[in-house]
C-alpha cells in the first residue's frame, strides 16, 4: 500500500498534477447546470475515442460490393440479403457477428448525438452567460466555436463510414457543397478534390473520410481542448449572470479546490452519461439503415443525419444562394461576437438583444430539424446540392475487369 501511495504522489509530482488537482473553483459553478454542459460534452468525446478505437481495429473501409444480411432491427426477412458495400458489410458483421459489438456501436452512436447535444446547449449558455467577457475569454470563445464545427463535421464523417442511404446523401451533398465558394472565385473545390482524390464518392475519398474521422479531427479537437481548458486555469469560469455586481464578486469570491469537489461530480455525471447511454442502448437501439451501392441514386425520402437536417430542410426551401450559405454566415457571426458585444452588463436583463439572438439561433435550427423530420418536402434539390451519380470512371471495378475485344 505504501508503495502505491509512493507511485501516485510520484504521479502527483512528475505530471504537476498536484497543481491542476488543487486549483480554486468558484462553488456555483459546480450548482449551476449551464455549466455542466461542457463537462458533459468532454466526457462524451473520451467515450468516443475509447469505443471508437476498438471499432476502428475492426471496420474496413472499400467499395467492393460483398453478399450482407439485412438489418434485423429493420423488420425484414433475415433469408434475404443486400448487395452491400466492404464498408457496410464490415460494420454489420460489428454489430451482429462480433461479441459485444453491438453494445460498442450502440454506445458510440449515442455518446456522439449526447456529445453534439452538449455542445450546442454549451455554446448557448456560454453565448446568453456573455462568457467572451471575461479575461482571455474572446480566444476561448473562438476556440469553442471551432469545437462546435469540427463536432459536427465529426459526427456527420462518422455517419457516412457505413455507406448506407442516409450516409450517402450526407456525403454528395457536403461534396457539392463546396462548390459553393467556386461561385464566389474561392477554390474550395478544388482543394477539396486536391485532398480527397475525388467530388465523387470512390474508394479513394471513403478511406480519406476514415482517416479524417479516427485521426486527423480527434487530434485536432483534442489540442483545441486541451488549449481551452489551460485557457480555463489561467482566466477562470465565466461569471454568475447575477446584475449586482457585490453579489457577484462574492459568489466568485466563494471557491473550493477541484479536487475532491468538482472531481466527485464530474465522476457522478460520467457516470450518470453512461447510464443514460446504455438505457437508450437498450430501449431504442439505432438501426444500421439501408446500405448503398457504387453508382446507386439516393430515392426519394432518404433523409441525412439529424445534426444536418435542419440545413438540408432549408436547401429544399430557399434560394440556393442564400440556403447554402446560411451556416458558414451563421458561424461566422458566431465567431464575431466578442467584437460586436462589447458593451453593457452580463446579466439576463442586461444582455436581451443578446438572448433574443440566441433564440433566433435555436429557432433556426430547431425549426429546420422538427420540419425535416415531420415533412417530406417535395421539392427536388437545387443545382448546387443535386445528388450527383459518379461517372463511369469514377466508379471502382465490382469484379474481375474483362478484357476488350476477341
Amino acid at each position: 500500500m505504501k508503495a502505491l501511495i509512493r507511485l501516485w504522489e510520484l504521479i502527483l509530482e512528475r505530471f504537476h498534477l498536484k497543481e491542476f488537482l488543487e486549483h480554486p473553483v468558484p462553488r456555483f459553478s459546480s450548482l449551476n447546470p449551464l455549466y455542466w454542459f461542457g463537462d458533459v460534452a468532454a466526457m462524451s468525446f473520451f467515450i468516443l475515442a475509447i469505443t471508437g478505437f476498438a471499432l476502428a481495429l475492426l471496420y474496413t473501409p472499400g467499395l467492393s460490393l460483398t453478399k450482407t444480411p439485412p438489418d434485423p432491427l429493420l423488420g425484414h426477412n433475415a433469408k434475404e440479403v443486400y448487395d452491400a458495400t466492404e464498408s457496410y458489410s464490415s460494420v454489420y458483421k460489428i454489430t451482429y457477428l462480433t461479441p459485444l459489438g453491438f453494445i460498442l456501436r450502440q454506445i458510440h452512436l449515442w455518446s456522439a448525438y449526447m456529445m453534439i447535444f452538449a455542445t450546442l446547449a454549451h455554446f448557448f449558455a456560454k453565448f446568453i452567460l456573455g462568457s467572451y467577457k471575461r479575461r482571455g475569454g474572446g480566444a476561448l470563445w473562438l476556440l469553442g466555436v471551432l469545437l462546435g464545427v469540427l463536432t459536427i463535421g465529426q459526427a456527420v464523417l462518422g455517419y457516412i463510414l457505413p455507406l448506407h442511404l442516409d450516409g450517402i446523401l450526407a456525403i454528395q451533398i457536403g461534396l457539392n457543397l463546396f462548390r459553393y465558394f467556386d461561385y464566389f472565385g474561392i477554390p474550395v473545390g478544388q482543394l477539396v478534390l486536391s485532398v480527397l482524390g475525388s467530388l465523387f464518392v470512390t474508394d479513394q475519398v471513403i478511406k480519406m473520410i476514415y482517416v479524417l474521422h479516427i485521426l486527423i479531427v480527434p487530434a485536432i479537437i483534442l489540442v483545441l481542448l486541451g488549449l481551452k481548458i489551460n485557457g480555463i486555469l489561467y482566466g477562470g469560469v465565466a461569471p454568475p449572470p447575477i446584475k449586482d455586481e457585490e453579489l457577484r464578486r462574492k459568489a466568485m469570491e466563494e471557491k473550493e479546490p477541484f479536487y475532491p469537489h468538482r472531481f466527485a461530480l464530474m465522476v457522478g455525471q460520467l457516470l450518470l452519461q453512461l447510464s443514460v447511454i446504455l438505457l437508450l442502448t437498450a430501449m431504442t437501439p439505432l438501426p444500421l439503415l439501408e446500405p448503398w451501392v457504387p453508382g446507386q441514386e439516393v430515392p426519394p425520402g432518404v433523409r441525412p443525419p439529424w445534426p444536418v437536417m435542419w440545413y438540408y430542410t432549408y436547401v429544399k426551401m430557399i434560394d440556393p444562394f442564400i440556403s447554402v450559405g446560411l451556416p458558414i454566415f451563421l458561424v461566422l457571426f458566431a465567431m464575431v461576437v466578442p467584437l460586436l458585444d462589447r458593451k453593457g452588463g452580463i446579466s439576463i436583463e442586461e444582455r436581451w438583444v443578446w438572448v433574443i439572438i440566441a433564440i433566433v439561433y435555436i429557432a433556426i435550427i430547431g425549426y429546420g430539424t422538427v420540419l425535416g423530420f415531420l415533412v417530406d418536402i417535395p421539392k427536388e434539390l437545387t443545382p448546387l446540392t443535386r445528388i450527383s451519380v459518379p461517372p463511369d470512371y469514377a466508379v471502382p471495378y465490382t469484379g474481375t475487369p474483362q478484357a476488350v475485344g476477341p
